[in-house]
């Protein structure tokens, strides 16, 4: 005879398993919630594991975690374009930013002292041919896991180096040529065969797709926009990306007079600044150089740290501006007018519309025109009947396509990632089967709450990134941010929350006693009286309690838990447990 019939509360987890493999799409989306920065990088590295080797003392550790996620960390480490720095919960939590996810990435690139060697395989020897064309971050990053996946690779780029816009649009003051170098080393080491000065044209194409079992195409984005203005000749402004490819190879070493740069874009951004190199207008000498742009401040490229910099180098940026004519002297070009510009929004519209200014223009005087307008693709490279067919595939089904060859213009972890998607996608194609799998790896730690932080870590500044002062610029392999201090490193790193650490309350054993919530140095441990659960976004509505009464479950608020462990320890009851999760990808074979 049962004497008393109680209505039990249903179970409170929000991991679909304790310990072990989480693979269902709620778990997905609950790491998802846990770790945002993770989530926001396009590569999915694991941000928090780098970090926490870092705080450690170990970047050698640091480096691997980021070798596997992103393929090129000490590159990314310095141009990246730290979406998940947006993401980080100190945005929200915290008043002092951000932690400096990219610059720590940098960190552990620089001072890894250990001699790094190819990643191993994820299977043996296929049988199966892969061509890639192109050997900028895309195409390396998909030859780099089509060769772990088993097949043999052939790389073919036109240049006579490997990198594509990592050497050739990224000038050496942001991006030295020799951490390039020993990354791409990296890949090609694997086994890799390469094709150097390989022009790969419509004809070369279609041979390499009858004597290969599948084609990757990652050509890029290599055909830039024209500027079109009455009385502007072609041979009197100069394309973004060719400045940039002349400047990285010493063909451009002095300016004269005033230059004057047009977009906001990257190319644009960086063009300005290697102008200031050669024109000296960094040390106050030379010419004027301008950056204008027809919309605001906010839609450039740059973020505020590169804009403080190029203001510091003696460079002017003006916006909302369009330009409209040329004049010329003695067949010389003398100056650029422009229009002003208005922005209006339109519902449902990225970008803001601009709107001409009646009777605003300006002339700015101009020597030199550095058009960096944006690029597209060099269609003419796709032989008769072969066009993309949306994301990575193409009319052929052994071909593909990827990075900005696929997507349009766009940044280099975006590629990275594309290139590693591509990779499984020609895998699956070859082999008839997903041989790659992705899940929540649980793990119930017996380390009595402990991650290595307290309150204190919430409370620290972080430290700047160390900078080359302007008159020291002058050289355009003088790296302009050179990272952190050992001290700076270690300040930085322990700001990091360690998302991937975990706290849970078994409702079993808790005996809503209020411990936990009286240990805890803020707002994280919550009563709740109901619980409404979304499977589709992890984001579970909580009603909070407002008497113990009332009172249903206790639950720890990951979003506002700074992973100090004080609750598990003061439990009378064991209840609170700690794990430790991951983001998995591995062959399907373990």
């Amino acid at each position: 005879m049962v004497k008393y019939n109680y209505t039990k509360a249903a179970e409170l987890r929000e991991y679909s398993v304790h310990e072990g493999q989480a693979r269902t799409a709620r778990d997905a989306a609950v790491i998802a919630k846990d770790i945002p920065c993770q989530s926001a990088c396009p590569a999915k590295t694991n941000v928090p594991l780098y970090i926490e080797h870092i705080a450690n003392g170990n970047p050698e550790a640091a480096y691997q975690v980021n070798l596997e996620c992103n393929v090129f960390p000490g590159v990314l480490g310095r141009v990246c374009t730290r979406p998940c720095e947006d993401r980080c919960r100190h945005q929200w939590t915290n008043t002092a930013g951000p932690v400096t996810i990219c610059h720590l990435k940098r960190s552990a690139a620089d001072e890894a002292k250990e001699k790094s060697e190819p990643l191993p395989p994820y299977f043996e020897d296929s049988g199966k041919r892969v061509a890639v064309i192109g050997g900028g971050p895309a195409g390396l990053a998909a030859a780099r896991e089509l060769k772990r996946l088993g097949h043999t690779v052939s790389l073919y780029e036109r240049e006579a180096q490997l990198g594509g816009m990592l050497v050739d649009g990224i000038p050496k003051f942001r991006l030295p040529r020799e951490v390039v170098e020993k990354e791409v080393a990296l890949i090609i080491n694997s086994g890799i065969e390469t094709h150097l000065g390989s022009d790969v044209d419509a004809s070369r194409l279609k041979a390499l797709t009858e004597s290969h079992d599948a084609v990757c195409i990652a050509a890029g984005t290599m055909k830039e926009s024209a500027l079109d203005l009455p009385g502007l000749e072609p041979e009197m402004a100069i394309s973004g990306l060719k400045f940039m490819r002349q400047y990285n190879r010493g063909e451009i070493t002095s300016l004269e007079g005033d230059v004057v740069v047009i977009g906001g874009g990257f190319t644009a951004v960086d063009c300005s600044r290697s102008c200031a190199r050669a024109s000296r207008r960094l040390l106050g000498e030379g010419g004027n150089i301008t950056i204008l742009y027809r919309r605001s401040e906010a839609f450039m490229a740059a973020n505020q740290d590169e804009i403080d910099e190029i203001e510091q180098e003696n460079i002017t940026i003006r916006t909302l501006a369009t330009p409209v004519s040329v004049r010329t002297e003695n067949g010389q070009l003398a100056g650029v007018t422009f229009q002003r510009n208005v922005l209006e929004r339109i519902e449902g519209e990225e970008k803001p519309r601009m709107l001409p200014v009646a009777d605003s223009e300006f002339e700015v005087p101009c020597r030199h025109l550095v058009v960096a307008i944006g690029q597209t693709q060099e269609w003419d490279l796709l032989p008769e009947g072969l066009e993309l067919a949306g994301g990575f595939k193409t009319s052929l089904t052994h071909v593909f396509a990827t990075g900005d060859f696929a997507t349009g213009a766009d940044n280099v972890i975006k590629a990275v990632a594309n290139g590693k998607e591509v990779a499984e996608d020609i895998d699956h194609f070859l082999m008839g089967e997903r041989r790659m799998e992705t899940f929540v790896s649980v793990t119930t730690l017996d380390q009595d709450g402990e991650t290595g932080r307290v309150r204190d870590h919430d409370l620290q500044i972080p430290s700047p990134v160390q900078i080359t002062p302007v008159a020291a610029r002058a050289s355009d392999v003088a790296e302009v941010e050179l990272g952190f201090t050992p001290d700076g490193n270690t300040v930085n790193a322990t700001r990091c929350y360690f998302c991937h650490y975990k706290y849970e309350i078994d409702q079993d054993l808790c005996i809503h006693c209020d411990w936990c919530i009286g240990a805890a140095p803020r707002d994280c441990i919550k009563r709740v009286s109901r619980v409404f659960p979304d499977d589709e976004t992890s984001r579970d509505t909580l009603v909070e309690a407002t008497r113990a009464a009332e009172s249903t479950y206790i639950v720890i608020d990951s979003d506002e838990c700074i992973r100090c462990g004080k609750c598990l320890r003061i439990c009378p009851t064991g209840a609170i447990s700690m794990q430790k999760t991951e983001l998995v990808h591995q062959s399907c074979c373990g």
